[in-house]
């Protein structure tokens, strides 16, 4: 690969093209960026989040002739981005499952007609023949993949549809290819020229340095310090808290409100709307605090934001730097500040391992969905079966989907139990859209007998579309017209081969191989998180910028001390930590402990990750309390679960049945291990 040229050959076109979009200057690296392709160069571009990567094919798409497709894996993205191009009057589309197939069909008869300037669709599309059909008619003259670090399996967010687009640009023959990201180190941008099957693309790296940014790791013990600094940090200004999960958002919610601090709330399990008011009130107003997921962030473009926190550390260093880059876009000093208790990693490592489970699952699972023809109680009920967590069964079955060995069916899909009750001809409503399926059901089905039907059925049989069917339906519901039985509400699960899990075949190294790679991730994460040389230095070195070691930045938290001070607590016992004293068990047995340990020392040598992502102490030391040798009594340990029992129980067990033949069972506490418990606490 080779770094981009500064001979920009389109610049006057470039300028010209700026006014489309309201602007009248680019931003650091976008004219080398939009030159390189605008001269047919395929470009993989690594620039921080706010840098204006979306321009950088949003305004050579106007230039050329020809429609360019836009990868994206976010639909509210998409959608944001269409109606920001299309209020200038740029022809843009989105094509997604939002859609109706009606509506789908309708854009890609446009797209062939060449009715498009740039068309947005996520990765999953390429899988409809449809569309690729449609593309191939059209001339497409960029190809434009938003989010590229999906596409590599060393990447921290690796989506399996992404690494498949090398084939699909392989198929669409485009003249130009561009690949975006805001966070890639060196490895990832080579994985994305060889996925994406580029030969010696240009390569743009815009600076990483924010000096504007100030970065902070401050100590905490628990929720209760995130609570109360993160109070004293909404002193700063407007800014983002981003939590681990939707439960920890809704409790630091609730805290911060209690202490009058102007906080908003947004994650995934919100309503639609209740989200989007979320979101434009944290735009509306200048001092306003969100507390969130990671499902917030997309599409926020605040300049003024003065501070991005985490209150759990995040599963990559990726992730992290693009989460702070929305503090400080209008360049004035804003603060970046991690939350840090090592206990959050522990619960990342068990999200991680729960979005990878382990063989027993697969193999029990599918022979529960071969018991039955179609599956539609829905996935809490599914894992309530099989005895695990619903997020859990949710990943498995991904899996087994892309595999091709089962079928999800859309929410709410199936046949409907119609009855046209006797006598009720003329009592319906008379709007001419339930006239017309109420002709309908009449020409479908006698009165008074039950039958069934699909809505896309009734749909071509009426001319309505599946919306104003279910709103036909329910009014002749209730004038007593028709009695329904609907199907399911959720989605429907149906397994496509009846064959036993031994003889599919399916590999679930690569499943293993990436679970291996994301606790890496988070091990460097972690090493950010304990470093104690410049945090400035080491975030540069990781995205492939060179720095001195031991180079003073002046900008964080190891240079300069921390900005954030956690407000002192309550010194009463109710209030003291209870890591130390109250989680290990008070006895357990010393020749278990010293085995496990050995253990423990050797596969982290092997697996290249640190010990505690294997067992941490208080899980080392409840088995050597217990020493179980079974399955249910190595599951009862906190710490444990299928995943561990699967990796690890076979040794485990035998190195508690080896304690217990020696007779080295539970002993009393050693009075130094007493002693050194005392003093953490």
């Amino acid at each position: 690969m080779r770094a981009v040229s500064a001979d920009l050959p389109f610049l006057s076109e470039m300028t010209k093209g700026l006014d489309a979009f309201g602007l009248s200057s680019f931003r650091h690296g976008q004219a080398q960026v939009m030159s390189s392709v605008l001269s047919g160069r395929n470009t993989v571009v690594v620039m921080p989040t706010g840098a204006g990567k979306s321009l950088c094919y949003q305004l050579p798409a106007t230039l050329l002739d020809g429609v360019t497709v836009v990868v994206s894996p976010l639909i509210a993205l998409m959608q944001d981005q269409v109606e920001s191009l299309s209020a200038r009057g740029i022809s843009a589309a989105f094509i997604n499952s939002t859609l109706s197939e009606g509506e789908r069909a309708e854009r890609q008869r446009t797209l062939r007609a060449g009715g498009y300037k740039l068309v947005y669709v996520a990765p999953e599309r390429f899988r409809s023949e449809a569309f690729v059909s449609a593309l191939l008619e059209a001339r497409v003259a960029l190809f434009a993949i938003d989010e590229a670090h999906c596409i590599s399996q060393w990447g921290h967010d690796f989506r399996p549809d992404y690494a498949l687009l090398g084939q699909v640009r392989k198929r669409l023959r485009p003249p130009r290819t561009v690949a975006l990201t805001a966070t890639a180190t060196p490895e990832v941008r080579d994985d994305i020229a060889r996925v994406l099957l580029m030969k010696e693309p240009n390569v743009f790296v815009a600076g990483f340095d924010r000096p504007n940014l100030f970065l902070d790791v401050v100590n905490v013990t628990g929720e209760d310090d995130k609570k109360r600094a993160s109070a004293e940090l909404a002193r700063e200004g407007s800014g983002i808290i981003y939590c681990a999960t939707r439960k920890q958002a809704e409790g630091l919610h609730q805290a911060l409100t209690t202490k009058k601090v102007d906080a908003l709330l947004y994650h995934a399990g919100m309503p639609d709307e209740a989200r989007r008011e979320a979101q434009e009130a944290f735009m509306a107003r200048p001092d306003a605090v969100a507390v969130a997921t990671n499902a917030f962030g997309m599409g926020i473009d605040k300049p003024g934001i003065r501070f991005v926190a985490h209150a759990g550390i995040p599963r990559a260093v990726e992730a992290y730097y693009q989460e702070i880059g929305r503090a400080g876009r209008d360049g004035h000093p804003a603060h970046a500040v991690l939350f840090f208790n090592h206990a959050d990693v522990y619960t990342q490592e068990r999200l991680i391992q729960s979005n990878h489970p382990p063989a027993t699952l697969f193999r029990d699972l599918w022979q529960v969905l071969r018991q039955e023809s179609t599956f539609q109680r829905g996935v809490h009920q599914l894992a309530a079966q099989l005895g695990s967590s619903e997020f859990e069964v949710s990943a498995a079955l991904k899996v087994l989907e892309r595999e091709g060995l089962l079928a999800r069916g859309s929410r709410g899909e199936g046949r409907y139990g119609i009855t046209i009750l006797p006598d009720s001809a003329g009592h319906h409503p008379r709007s001419p859209e339930v006239k017309a399926l109420w002709t309908a059901l009449l020409a479908a089905f006698p009165v008074g007998v039950k039958g069934s039907t699909e809505l896309s059925v009734l749909g071509r049989r009426s001319g309505l579309d599946e919306e104003r069917i279910r709103h036909g339906l329910s009014a002749l519901e209730r004038a007593g017209s028709i009695t329904v039985q609907r199907p399911f509400a959720g989605r429907t699960i149906q397994a496509l081969k009846d064959e036993p899990w031994d003889a599919l075949g399916v590999n679930l190294e690569r499943l293993r191989a990436q679970e291996r790679s994301q606790l890496l991730l988070l091990k460097r994460m972690t090493e950010y998180a304990y470093t104690r040389r410049c945090r400035r230095g080491f975030l540069l070195r990781y995205f492939g910028e060179e720095t001195p070691w031991g180079q003073q930045c002046g900008g964080c938290d190891v240079c300069e001390g921390s900005r954030v001070k956690v407000p002192a607590r309550s010194t009463s016992r109710a209030d003291a930590p209870t890591l130390g004293a109250t989680a290990l068990p008070g006895q357990y047995s010393v020749l278990a402990v010293e085995e496990l340990k050995r253990f423990r020392r050797e596969l982290s040598a092997d697996l290249g990750v640190p010990p505690f992502i294997i067992f941490n102490d208080a899980t080392l030391y409840g088995l050597a309390a217990a020493l179980p040798t079974t399955r249910p009594e190595f599951l009862r340990i906190k710490g444990t679960g299928e995943a561990k029992w699967e990796r690890f129980g076979a040794k485990v067990t035998q190195i508690c049945l080896m304690a217990r033949a020696a007779g080295d069972v539970a002993q009393p506490m050693a009075e130094s291990v007493v002693k050194r418990r005392a003093r953490r606490a």
